[in-house]
Order: structure tokens, then sequence, then C-alpha cells
């Protein structure tokens, strides 16, 4: 059986959409099933040939500083990221067939591909790499609102944590995100293991069919 691994991701941009706005700063990490970090990559990023896309609004919420971000050294383009990032994932990838074992995770995750997708890999290259299958905590509070394990208010990364009781980070920080997230995604695994051997499991199956 093929080890599989989880990729927590989580990025920082200059706006909302995709199309209209860059991607800035971008953060992964490897962990084992049991989501102990095994290896991790932390990007900050600019276009190719061009200044970056950012909105004002954006970069408060970031407080990324964008003329520091782009003197800064350690930032790099596009294309030096791509080969970054697929050096990074084929050292832990064992694909069985067009399956990869590389499950990426994250909060609100669509956000973040969409912005790797339209920037930096194209679908079919991402995809070559990493799972199509994700694990999302903002999917999984939604589930578990409906079983009612989570007050029906908590949803956002930071209710998250305070509902959990998880150490707080660096919000609006990729890799801050990121690790309250795979904290996040591990509490709700150990919820619903709790609630199953308290006998409060529900039929999954009758619980998606009745949305």
């Amino acid at each position: 059986m093929t080890e599989q691994y989880f990729v927590g991701m989580d990025s920082e941009t200059g706006g909302l959409d995709a199309k209209k706005t860059d991607i800035l700063t971008l953060y992964m990490a490897i962990t084992d099933e049991d989501f102990k970090v095994l290896d991790e990559l932390d990007l900050k990023l600019k276009p190719n040939d061009r200044l970056p896309i950012c909105e004002s609004t954006a970069l408060e919420i970031n407080k990324i500083d964008i003329q520091k971000h782009l003197e800064d050294p350690n930032t790099i383009t596009y294309a030096e990221a791509k080969i970054k990032i697929t050096e990074f994932a084929k050292k832990y990838l064992k694909k069985r067939g067009r399956y990869s074992n590389l499950i990426p995770l994250g909060q609100n995750l669509n956000f973040d591909l969409n912005f790797l997708w339209e920037h930096i890999f194209t679908r079919e290259e991402w995809d070559a790499l990493f799972s199509y299958n994700y694990e999302d905590t903002k999917t999984a509070a939604l589930f578990l609102k409906r079983c009612g394990w989570l007050p029906p208010d908590i949803g956002t990364l930071k209710s998250l944590v305070e509902f959990f009781n998880i150490p707080k980070r660096a919000a609006h920080e990729a890799k801050g995100d990121v690790h309250m997230c795979l904290d996040v995604y591990k509490s709700m695994l150990e919820l619903m293991k709790s609630k199953k051997e308290n006998g409060s499991s529900q039929d999954i199956v009758s619980l998606l069919e009745s949305e």
C-alpha cells in the first residue's frame, strides 16, 4: 500500500480574484498520517516579468510591504517557484497509476489552488504531482455542523482554532495558517473518533442525501 502524506498549504495574495491579482507567498508542509511535519517549503513570490498586481485592502490584511517584498533577495519568480514545488513534491511522490499519495489539506483550499493554477501550474501539471482529492477544514466544518457536533456559527479558521482551544499563530501569514489548519484537522478527526466511540456516530450516507 502506498504511503500517504498530507500537504498542508496556504498562500497570501494580492486580492481575491486569481485572474486579476497575484499570489505573493506560499507555504507547504508535508506531514505523515499522524500530522508530524516531515518537510516544508516557504516561498516569497513575484511574477516572471512584471510587477505584481495587488489591492490595498489585501495588503492591509496580510501586512505584506510590497516594496520590501520585491527587494527581498529570497523572493523568487513564478517560474522558479514551479521548479522548487515540483522538486519538493517529487521527494515524497509515489503514484499508483494516475493516483498521487500527496493529499493537499487547507482551509478554503480552492482559493489557493485557483491562484496556483492561474499563475504557476496548469491544472494538468498540478494533478501529475498531487492528489485531485483533498481535505478542506472549511468543508469538514460544514459537515460537522450538520451532525450537530460544532456550533452553527463556527467555520472560519479563527473560530475553529478558538473552539478547539488550539495555540494561535500568526494569522494571515501562510505558515502560521497552515500549522493552525493542521491542528484543526487533527482535532476534527479526534472529535469524530470520540463521537463514534460514544455511540454518537450517524449514517454519513443519509446525512449527505439530506442535503
